[in-house]
């Protein structure tokens, strides 16, 4: 179903600013816009109706917008908002004072490793030379929707859809579709779902990748910016195809979602040159210096990210057209 109106996607992209080149900024447009393109007229003026009830539309979503995008017209305009609510939970990071106590919730972006539920019985940290700490039972998604107590990923995207749903005020209604298109490419990245523990260099987690020093940087944000590289046009054409073989179950399950994040984790992020230097220092007591990532190492990420941006824009589509009006 994505190519017939994916088309448009490639010049769009290619209108991005250039400072928009992670997997925490590109990725999460590219999310919306996947979505946001595979909708008719009137579903797309019903976003944006919502969306422009923001109350820093003007700000963030109005004044932010670049001279190269407020040229094209408002179509494109209006695309390129919705894709600026899929990242502005990140901007709502910069705020000061009312605007950031209103706004920024910082524990929505990723969730506790041990967390578990019916759904998710897989934690999501790896433990290295010690046992697992004991699991966090989470309540189902029928009872998060009773209060808005969102202090994870999961919980604040299942939040997010229950205020869409039964919100009156047309500003928490924008707040929330904001959060709900963030969340769902949040929950997709693989790094936001758990972390690698040992006794003594990580005893309370290299939290979710960012204390394990790779290539000059560290984990989360090699995978954050997977989606970097020297053709946005090459990022296109393999997300296009990724998204025309997904098949068209549109259910909302957010621990599904989450679980193959904690697959992908223990199985492909940490790889076995990184795990063994962090068991020799661990061990050893020595000072862990950064680490190299091997080629192919890189590569296959680059397909995993490729894999779970398309996905999550796939479900960011079915989520917002099974929403009751």
């Amino acid at each position: 179903m994505f190519p017939n109106r994916l088309a448009s996607l490639f010049c769009l992209v290619l209108l991005l600013p250039v400072n928009v080149q992670a997997w925490d900024a590109l990725g999460h447009r590219l999310t919306a816009y996947l979505a946001y393109d595979q909708m008719n007229d009137t579903e797309q003026s019903h976003w944006i109706s919502i969306l422009q009830a923001h109350p820093r539309f003007q700000q963030d979503f109005v004044d932010a917008m670049p001279a190269d995008i407020a040229r094209l017209g408002q179509a494109e305009q209006q695309r390129w908002q919705f894709g600026q609510a899929a990242i502005w939970p990140d901007i709502a990071r910069g705020f000061q004072g009312f605007d950031q106590r209103r706004f920024h919730f910082p524990n929505r972006h990723w969730i506790d490793g041990t967390w578990v539920r019916d759904d998710v019985p897989l934690q999501g940290n790896i433990y290295l030379n010690m046992d697992a700490l004991p699991e966090q039972t989470g309540p189902a998604n029928d009872e998060i929707t009773q209060h808005s107590d969102a202090d994870n990923v999961l919980t604040g995207l299942v939040y997010a859809r229950y205020a869409l749903i039964t919100q009156t005020s047309p500003e928490e209604r924008a707040i929330a579709l904001s959060w709900l298109l963030h969340l769902i490419g949040d929950i997709h990245q693989p790094l936001h779902t758990g972390a690698l523990f040992t006794p003594n260099l990580f005893p309370e987690g290299d939290r979710g990748g960012n204390l394990t020093r790779v290539d000059g940087s560290n984990l989360h944000a090699i995978w954050d910016q997977a989606l970097r590289g020297p053709s946005l046009n090459r990022n296109l054409a393999e997300l296009r195809a990724i998204a025309a073989q997904l098949d068209d179950s549109f259910a909302f399950e957010p621990g599904q979602w989450m679980l193959e994040s904690r697959e992908i984790l223990h199985a492909d992020v940490y790889p076995d040159n990184v795990i063994a230097n962090i068991q020799r220092s661990d061990n050893t007591g020595n000072q862990l210096g950064s680490m190299q990532l091997r080629d192919t190492y890189r590569e296959a990420m680059r397909e995993q990210a490729l894999q779970r941006v398309a996905e999550a824009g796939h479900r960011i589509l079915g989520t917002l057209l099974n929403l009751p009006r």
